[in-house]
C-alpha cells in the first residue's frame, strides 16, 4: 500500500533503483512528474507530496521541518529495499538532508547519492527579511516577485485563499531553518545550481563539509527555479548520476 507522502505515478517493481525527489518550498509534484518519461525503465520515481497540494489538497499543511522528515522517515519503511537516489530542490534539498541525517541517527538505510538542487548549505541563516506572517497582499507580492508560480495562479484571489496555508507553512519552516550539525554524512553528494542564483559561492560549497564525498557544482542556466525552466539539462545530471551508479553496481557485482 502506498503511503499518501509518496508518490509513485508508475510502479516499477523490477526496477534496481528508486529516485526520490523532494519539493520546493510551495511546490508538489507538478515539477517531477514530466521526469518519468525521461527515466529509464530501471527506474522508479517517487516524489514526495506533502499535505495541503495535489491529492492531499483538503489536508492541514504540516508546521514543522520535524513533521515533514518524521512522515517520510516512516513511509521510507513500507517500501522494499531497493537502493535510493535523494534529490531536493531549495527546500526539498534540506528536507532531504533532514530526512538523511535522521536515517543515520536510527541506522537506517542511506541513499546511495545525495543530489542537492538550488539551495545554500543547510547551516547558513538566512539573512532576508521573512515574508510567511506579512498580510496576504504583501505576501502575495513577494511570490511574484519570486517568479516561480503562473502569474494566473497568483491573481486568482479564490484560489489563492486555498493555497495560502500551506504556501505559508512551507515559508514559515524554510525561514526559519538552519542546521549547524559537523556530522559528516557516508553518501556521495552532488550539487546542481543556476548560474543566475544570487548566492554567494561559499554558501553552496559548505555543502561539501557535511557528506564524505562529494561531485564538483554543476553550473545549469536559470535562476532560482532552473529545475522547472531548464528541466532537460537537470535530467542530463540525474540521469548521469543513475547511469554511473548502475554501472558501478553491476560491474562489482560480477
Amino acid at each position: 500500500m502506498q503511503s499518501m507522502i509518496l508518490s509513485i505515478p508508475k510502479l516499477r517493481p523490477d526496477a534496481s533503483i528508486r529516485l526520490v525527489c523532494f519539493p520546493y518550498a510551495g511546490g508538489g509534484s507538478a515539477t517531477y512528474l514530466p521526469w518519468q518519461h525521461h527515466l529509464d525503465s530501471n527506474v522508479e520515481l517517487v516524489i514526495v507530496q506533502l499535505p495541503g497540494r495535489g491529492a492531499r489538497f483538503s489536508e492541514a499543511p504540516y508546521q514543522t521541518m520535524t513533521e515533514i522528515v518524521t512522515a517520510i522517515f516512516y513511509a521510507l519503511k513500507e517500501l522494499d529495499n531497493k537502493p535510493v537516489i535523494f534529490f531536493g530542490h531549495s527546500m526539498g534539498a534540506r528536507v532531504a538532508y533532514e530526512l538523511t541525517l535522521m536515517l543515520c541517527r536510527y541506522n537506517s538505510k542511506l541513499p546511495v547519492h545525495f543530489i542537492a538542487s538550488g539551495s545554500v548549505a543547510p547551516c547558513i541563516k538566512r539573512t532576508k527579511e521573512e515574508t510567511h506572517h506579512l498580510p496576504d497582499d504583501e505576501f502575495i507580492a513577494k511570490l511574484i516577485a519570486l517568479n516561480g508560480s503562473p502569474l494566473e495562479v497568483l491573481a486568482n484571489k479564490e484560489l489563492m485563499q486555498l493555497m495560502l496555508p500551506f504556501l505559508r507553512a512551507d515559508f514559515k519552516i524554510i525561514e526559519t531553518y538552519c542546521n549547524d550539525s559537523k556530522f559528516l554524512i557516508p553518501t556521495k553528494l552532488s550539487i546542481l545550481m543556476g548560474d543566475e542564483e544570487e548566492i554567494e559561492n561559499h554558501e553552496v560549497e559548505m555543502w561539501f563539509e557535511l557528506f564524505e564525498n562529494h561531485m564538483p557544482i554543476n553550473w545549469v542556466r536559470g535562476g532560482h527555479f532552473f529545475v522547472d525552466k531548464n528541466r532537460g539539462d537537470v535530467l542530463k545530471v540525474v540521469n548521469a548520476i543513475i547511469t554511473n551508479y548502475l554501472s558501478h553496481h553491476y560491474a562489482s557485482d560480477i
